[in-house]
C-alpha cells in the first residue's frame, strides 16, 4: 500500500510547502529521535476498504480496464517545535482551493481530518512534541487487459429430442 502513502506524502509536502526530507513514510525502519525538528510521518494503520469497482471496454483497441476505488485511513504524525501549528494548518488547508487542485493532479481524494491527538498527553513527556491527525484518503487502481471482440456469435441449442438448432449473429 505504498502508492497511497507516497501520494499522501506528496500532497502534504505541497500543501504545507514542507521540505521533502522531513516527511517520512512509516514502517521504513527510521527512528525519529530529534523532537525539535518538524518531521511529518505518514502511515496507514488500518485496512483499506473497497468503495466501488468498475470496468470499461474500449472496442477500438480491444482492451478492458478493470478498476477499483479504495478508501484508506492514514495517520499523519507531526513532530517538532511547530507540531501543533503544522497539524492545525494541514487540517485547515484540506478544504482550500490549493488542496482541491493538488488532489486532482495526484488522483486522490483527501477527506477532512477526523481526529487530532496530542500524543504527548497519551504517551508521556518522553515522546516529545507530537500531534497526530487521522484522515481518509480515496484512491483508484486499475488494470488494462486484452479482450478479443466477438464479431460472429454462434449458438447451438439442444432440445429434448436432440435436435440441434444453430443461430448466427454477425455484427
Amino acid at each position: 500500500m505504498t502508492e497511497p502513502l507516497t501520494l499522501t506524502a506528496m500532497f502534504t509536502r505541497d500543501l504545507l510547502s514542507h521540505s521533502e526530507s522531513l516527511i517520512k513514510i512509516g514502517r521504513l525502519g527510521e527512528d525519529i529521535t530529534d523532537f525539535t525538528t518538524d518531521y511529518i510521518g505518514v502511515d496507514a494503520l488500518g485496512a483499506a476498504v473497497r468503495m466501488a469497482t468498475g470496468e470499461k471496454y474500449d472496442g477500438d483497441i480491444e482492451k478492458m480496464t478493470h478498476s477499483q476505488q479504495w478508501k484508506v485511513p492514514i495517520t499523519l504524525s507531526f513532530y517538532g517545535t511547530n507540531a501543533w501549528s503544522n497539524a492545525t494548518k494541514f487540517s485547515l488547508l484540506i478544504g482550500s482551493q490549493a488542496s482541491n487542485e493538488l488532489q486532482r493532479s495526484l488522483g486522490i481524494g483527501v477527506f477532512q481530518a477526523s481526529n487530532l491527538t496530542n500524543v504527548k498527553i497519551i504517551a508521556g513527556e518522553q515522546y516529545g512534541n507530537r500531534f497526530e491527525i487521522e484522515i481518509n484518503v480515496q484512491f483508484s487502481i486499475g488494470a488494462l487487459v486484452d479482450v478479443l471482440r466477438i464479431d460472429t456469435a454462434r449458438l447451438e441449442l439442444w432440445t429434448e429430442n436432440n435436435i440441434i438448432e444453430e443461430f448466427t449473429d454477425e455484427r
